[in-house]
């Protein structure tokens, strides 16, 4: 089976490092379990990254059990996924880092 490189752009590791910030500031285990959940939707696009297209080119991962989606690209040629965002789903889309 053709496994995925994954890769997280920059404004996806920020937005990774705020979220998990916010977790330690409210208790270590739930930001230990975030962090674990996370590595886990990460690792599952690494198997299967064909998620249906939301919008544009991007697809959308929920990470379970918290308020938050991985925003990623699918590049077949290269064999890669390229990871734009972790957001919350309360985020104001307008703030949004993808250019309209």
């Amino acid at each position: 089976m053709k496994r995925f490189k994954v890769l997280l752009l920059d404004e996806a590791g920020n937005d990774f490092s705020n979220a998990l910030e916010y977790y330690k500031k409210i208790n270590l285990i739930i930001a230990h379990k975030f962090h674990k959940a996370t590595s886990k939707s990460l690792n599952d696009l690494k198997k299967n990254p064909f998620y249906q297209i939301r919008y544009d080119d991007f697809r959308i991962k929920t990470i379970k059990n918290y308020p938050y989606v991985l925003h990623f690209t699918v590049n077949e040629q290269l064999n890669c996924v390229f990871v734009f965002g972790i957001r919350n789903t309360f985020q104001n889309p307008e703030t949004s880092y993808i250019k309209k």
